[in-house]
């Protein structure tokens, strides 16, 4: 569905500017805002969901490479960027957030599928969409804690003037940090148990890195929880094991994927 997907693109494109405008210009006024980008952005996803549908089922099973499972994700994130952003609207995530989805589409297209990638196992279907739904909540945790970072930083100088401003009190994006962290984590932990159930034999399939980067990933994201819950883990901490815990988690995601589709074409 070449032509849903040019259609959501073209949307979330539209909704970036206007919302990016909205941003940087002192005299904006985001209530006014919300309609227009509410509108477009329900059209854009109803589109990508489309895109999503036709390009994922076929007769034999679900196509779920690459690049349909960053469709997916990306949908993810729009879906829950939007829902946050009805709270958010003087600094809407959907700036930051809507361009990368843009982006992901836009390579859907351009990059040729590799490896067949088809599912034929329902069960390892949901372990599959579990693990992309939890990827898609750690993106939108990497990106925050980024935010999160630059916004500390600001303050630490005293130079909480401009676009900063716009930004919400730090330690209510410290608190969304730890609710995308936490539900990630919950997703995460599901994925990981529905695939050691279902997968029969990860060695046989060439799924052992991405299993134990996976691993990895949740060790990290269960230190971060565990630090937090003790010792009262925030700010810099907080970022740093965040973005540690996501770099593993990619590599797991997108970097097996890449190896096993791109270069040896499985």
């Amino acid at each position: 569905m070449a032509i849903a997907n040019a259609l959501a693109f073209l949307l979330y494109l539209g909704c970036s500017a206007i919302l990016i405008r909205g941003f940087v210009r002192p005299d904006s006024q985001p209530a006014r805002l919300a309609l227009p980008v509410g509108i477009m952005t329900v059209l854009a996803l109803l589109f990508h969901a489309t895109d999503i549908f036709f390009s994922v089922r076929v007769d034999a099973g679900w196509q779920l490479g690459l690049m349909n499972s960053l469709s997916i994700a990306a949908w993810l994130m729009a879906l829950l960027v939007t829902i946050i952003g009805t709270r958010m609207q003087s600094a809407h995530p959907g700036i930051i957030v809507y361009p990368l989805v843009a982006l992901i589409l836009m390579l859907k297209v351009e990059v040729p599928a590799a490896g067949n990638g088809i599912l034929r196992n329902p069960a390892v279907e949901w372990h599959v969409l579990l693990s992309v739904a939890a990827y898609s909540l750690f993106t939108l945790a990497a990106i925050q804690a980024i935010v999160l970072a630059i916004q500390e930083k600001h303050l630490r100088r005293r130079d909480a003037g401009g676009l900063i401003r716009k930004l919400p009190p730090l330690q209510t994006m410290e608190s969304g940090l730890f609710q995308l962290l936490t539900a990630g984590f919950v997703l995460l932990s599901l994925g990981l148990v529905t695939g050691l159930m279902f997968v029969e034999d990860i060695f046989r399939q060439k799924l052992a890195h991405k299993t134990l980067l996976s691993i990895i990933a949740w060790c990290v994201f269960a230190a971060l929880m565990w630090g937090r819950h003790k010792h009262g883990w925030r700010s810099t901490t907080a970022v740093r094991w965040t973005l540690a815990g996501f770099s593993f988690l990619l590599l797991a995601f997108v970097g097996s994927k890449l190896v096993l589709e791109f270069i040896l074409g499985q």
